[in-house]
Parts: structure tokens; sequence; C-alpha cells
């Protein structure tokens, strides 16, 4: 969920697509703009970046990626801001993303012991751009 300050909610789910809708009004949920290819399996959004972090996989599966989104503008219409391609030990899929602060975190399902991690580098003052390191 992303709360804005003017009250107004946005739910994001991940099942493939991705999709974005406002849980307190009727209608259907916006389907969301993403690089070809694809699959969205879990997302959460970081409120203070105002961003949201979408991990799927690409390449039919063998490969896992997050995706970060720009939901400051419109949130209901997220502009992806970057994709990062990332690999766990063995050939797991990534099943778990979290982001607070500057940090994106996450697990794949073949090694849920260790704990990806990368940086956001926080731009989004005058260029409206968010870096990953």
């Amino acid at each position: 969920m992303y709360f804005q300050n003017n009250g107004r909610s946005y739910l994001y789910v991940a099942n493939g697509p991705v999709t974005v809708q406002n849980p307190r009004r009727n209608g259907s949920p916006t389907v969301v703009n993403v690089p070809n290819g694809f699959e969205a399996l879990t997302v959460d959004v970081n409120s203070d970046r105002s961003i949201a972090v979408i991990g799927g996989v690409i390449q039919n599966g063998a490969r896992s990626a997050y995706l970060v989104m720009d939901i400051s503008s419109n949130p209901l219409n997220p502009r992806v801001v970057t994709m990062e391609v990332v690999s766990g030990q063995g050939r797991g899929r990534i099943t778990g993303i979290a982001s607070a602060g500057q940090d994106i975190f996450y697990v794949f399902d073949d090694d849920s012991s260790s704990i990806g991690h990368a940086r956001i580098q926080q731009t989004l003052l005058e260029d409206s751009k968010i870096r990953v390191e």
C-alpha cells in the first residue's frame, strides 16, 4: 500500500502483471507498464522515497530481476526508473522484496537464508531520477 499525504491510497499487486488501484473506490485495477518479458512475483512500496520495488523473473523464469518504479507524480501510472538483474546462490527465483530508506532487500526460493541487498541513491530532487548502486 502507498499512502499519500492527501489521504489517497494505492494498492500494488504483483502476480505476473503488476496492477495498481485505489482500494477505496470501485473500478478495475490498472495494469502497469513494465519491460517486455518481466513477470512480477513480489512488490513493496517505499513511501519515504515514493517508489515501488517489484521483484520478478525475466527470460521465461531463467533469471531474476527487480524494478524500481517512480510513483511520486502519478501512482496509477508509475514510471520504470531501472531494472536490475540479480542472482541467488543457485537457480532460484526472487520470491520476496522489501525496501526502506535507501535499501532494497530480496530473497530467493532456493536460499532464503541469504539476503540480497542494493542501495538506492536518492536523486528525486532536480532531475527526478533514482539511481541504484
